[in-house]
């Protein structure tokens, strides 16, 4: 597995690879290889959040392809549909709170 996620790590587009340490890219890697082991909806809230994450940090673009690629089934409007509305939950409920509300 190993030999496999270097070559993928060595095929990222050029800013996802320049986000990355190996390391930790292999280390991500093998985590979603053992603990997403079927989409359903643990995983679209999971996915959901790291497209929120994406806007900020293009390694969550890396994990929600790879997390596609391994699990995604043939496409569902359910869960497309879930995944957006989850997204756009996630989008509203986790705004930075307003500066006379910080602590």
């Amino acid at each position: 597995m190993k030999d496999l996620y270097k070559q993928d790590y060595d095929n990222l587009p050029q800013e996802e690879k320049v986000a990355w340490n190996y390391d930790h890219y292999r280390r991500t890697r093998a985590a979603i290889d053992k603990y997403f082991v079927s989409y359903k909806l643990d995983i679209v809230m999971i996915v959901a959040m790291m497209e929120r994450a994406k806007e900020s940090d293009i390694r969550y673009d890396t994990m929600i392809r790879v997390i596609d690629a391994k699990l995604l089934p043939t496409f569902s409007e359910e869960l497309s549909e879930l995944e957006s509305l989850f997204a756009d939950l996630f989008r509203e409920v986790l705004k930075p709170l307003p500066k006379e509300i910080r602590y």
